[in-house]
């Protein structure tokens, strides 16, 4: 897999399709405010292949097809919530019955921790193909076509398809570090500056929101459109 052709084309695409474009960039900080649901609708149609990137209209169909997605990752993300349960239920019903004593002893199941890290993982690895494929076929079962999906994986290699991952949280980690980090090195200044206080506290609050709104749609299509250039790869029949 050439990396760096794909990274070109999926900044290319965000460059010329969103940043490039105020208007369609302010209709999709509209669709992340609307609890994001809009703007997962948005990443279906990038996942379709949409070249180039396509008008943010039609918002009903935007909600519908956001809201599927979400059902896709709820149900994805229902082994973790069971463990996660076991892992930290008892912590939590020792905090709401104001047990401060048990929950000074309570320490984490290693066993049940390394379970929900190796489940995570493979949740990551296959949700992408997964989204895709269900933006593709339009059926909830094929969301949960393992058969297909670890197919599709296998056709654009398991190593190129595992570095392509690293490679991208890589690219959208660097920068959201430098933001964060910015972010609360300018807090504190204005902090003291102002003497502190709620109305300097808020003020920072405020200001990361908005950078955050004004970022989020950049880095979802970008996604978006590298792992549906990644997905490509295998030529996956329709």
């Amino acid at each position: 897999m050439d990396y760096g052709n794909v990274l070109n084309d999926a900044f290319g695409y965000t460059k010329e399709g969103i940043f490039g474009r105020a208007d369609r960039w302010m209709k999709l900080i509209l669709a992340i405010i609307c609890i994001g649901i809009p703007m997962n609708g948005y990443v279906m149609r990038i996942y379709r292949g949409a070249v180039p990137a396509p008008e943010v209209d039609q918002w009903g169909t935007l909600f519908i097809d956001g809201l599927k997605l979400v059902v896709v990752g709820i149900i994805y993300a229902i082994p973790m919530m069971i463990i996660w349960a076991f892992l930290y239920g008892s912590m939590l019903l020792a905090v709401m019955a104001a047990n401060m004593q048990a929950v000074q002893n309570w320490s984490p199941n290693l066993g049940l921790t390394l379970v929900l890290y190796i489940v995570e993982i493979i949740v990551g690895i296959l949700m992408p193909i997964a989204a895709i494929r269900f933006a593709r076929m339009g059926s909830f079962s094929e969301a949960f076509n393992f058969g297909a999906i670890l197919e599709t994986i296998k056709k654009i290699g398991w190593i190129n398809y595992i570095i392509a991952l690293i490679l991208v949280t890589i690219v959208i980690a660097i920068p959201i570090c430098i933001i964060i980090f910015g972010l609360i090195i300018l807090g504190g200044i204005s902090i003291v500056m102002l003497g502190g206080g709620s109305g300097a506290l808020i003020g920072f609050i405020a200001a990361a929101i908005l950078i955050i709104l004004i970022l989020a749609p950049l880095f979802s299509v970008f996604q978006a459109r590298y792992m549906t250039r990644v997905y490509d790869s295998a030529a996956p029949e329709a």
